[in-house]
């Protein structure tokens, strides 16, 4: 609530301010794929709440995180979060871009028998970053922006993602039948180094079909470096080797999609767009261990099956409250959740759900004005 705060006043401050835009009048980028830039000094912002939980869980996607699911229990698969994007129109046909999406994933493990554990997380807390510039370098030779017309684009970004640890305090194990070893104070253990970093470029087609439709193609190849890790801060040696598991993994792959952009209405836009994504090259460099001192939850053994084809889509209907100010609905889908979809993938507890159909649901307000109109105007 406190995001939809910050924006409601910001839309307020410049609701009196006229855009003019290198994009169609009435067209929303951010959020959708398409190869129209804002103007030079125009600007796009707007904030996404993100939700998954039991009230609008209709594809029953916790269920199927659950099912055959040995590590994870009750809520696990919640998704609370936000997602901020700027798009700034730097010079005729370019433009530069910041998207950041904060997110909390609910994951309640089961406690092993073996061992009691105090004050375990619950969950990941994830930042995912991305930033970068679109260069239009085709477009129709004559322009109208009361309609769509053809363009072509190159759209270059830098991707990471950094996680909190997930971690916990280990009061005592059951190390046999007949020795049960007790710590006092309780020792810590982590899921830790959980990051990933890479970049995408895409080339993007956009084609007008009517007067008041769009559709969008593109292309494109990406590569991501992602890292994870089991440690325990327990003193003695023997114990700290066998909780030491490190997971890293390198993709490259390729991707392409199309969108397409409905004006229903001047101030009524529906975007809905589809993109798939092959890993076309993994490298892989797992050391897990299958100790029964590390909490079975943690065990990395079978972080080698993976798919390879991703499917992802997303749609979205928005209302343009002023010519400024603009809200909207709508939702992504994803078969799997890697590459980019969910952060570093690669570790014992996410990716155990790694391949499961998942997705969220979002209620977005955005702004968009003219720098050089506010400068003008003082």
């Amino acid at each position: 609530m406190r995001l939809l705060s910050v924006f409601v006043l910001a839309a307020a401050a410049v609701s009196a301010i006229p855009a003019q835009a290198q994009q169609p009048f009435g067209w929303i980028g951010n959020g959708h794929t398409s190869a129209y830039s804002l103007g030079a000094g125009e600007l796009e912002l707007s904030g996404n709440l993100l939700l998954v939980d039991d009230s609008i869980d209709v594809f029953n996607f916790r269920d199927k995180i659950l099912a055959g699911n040995s590590r994870l229990i009750d809520n696990s698969g919640d998704l609370d979060g936000w997602r901020g994007e700027l798009r700034l129109g730097v010079g005729r046909g370019l433009e530069l871009f910041y998207r950041q999406q904060d997110q909390e994933l609910t994951l309640k493990v089961r406690e092993p028998v073996s061992a009691s554990i105090l004050d375990l997380s619950q969950g990941l807390n994830t930042r995912s970053t991305d930033w970068g510039a679109k260069w239009v370098f085709f477009e129709s030779t004559s322009i109208d922006q009361t309609r769509p017309w053809t363009s072509a684009a190159l759209e270059v970004m830098k991707v990471e993602n950094v996680s909190d640890d997930f971690d916990g305090f280990l009061e005592s194990f059951q190390f046999s039948a007949n020795t049960n070893i007790r710590f006092e104070p309780p020792q810590r253990f982590a899921m830790d180094r959980l990051r990933d970093d890479g970049w995408r470029a895409r080339l993007i087609l956009t084609h007008p079909i009517t007067p008041n439709i769009a559709v969008s193609a593109w292309a494109g190849y990406g590569k991501s470096d992602s890292s994870s890790g089991t440690s325990t801060e327990i003193d003695l040696q023997f114990l700290r080797d066998q909780f030491l598991q490190t997971f890293d993994l390198e993709e490259n792959y390729l991707l392409m999609g199309a969108s397409v952009n409905w004006q229903v209405l001047p101030r009524l836009p529906m975007q809905a767009g589809y993109e798939y994504i092959r890993i076309n090259a993994r490298r892989q460099d797992i050391n897990s261990s299958d100790s029964s001192l590390i909490p079975s939850f943690l065990r990395g053994t079978d972080l080698g099956n993976t798919a390879t084809v991703n499917h992802a889509f997303y749609a979205n209907v928005n209302w343009w409250l002023t010519p400024q100010v603009h809200l909207g609905l709508g939702g992504k889908l994803f078969a799997n959740q890697f590459v980019g979809i969910m952060p570093h993938y690669n570790n014992p507890l996410s990716g155990s759900f790694s391949e499961t159909l998942y997705g969220y649901a979002e209620l977005k307000l955005g702004i968009r004005f003219s720098l050089a109109e506010m400068i003008n105007r003082r």
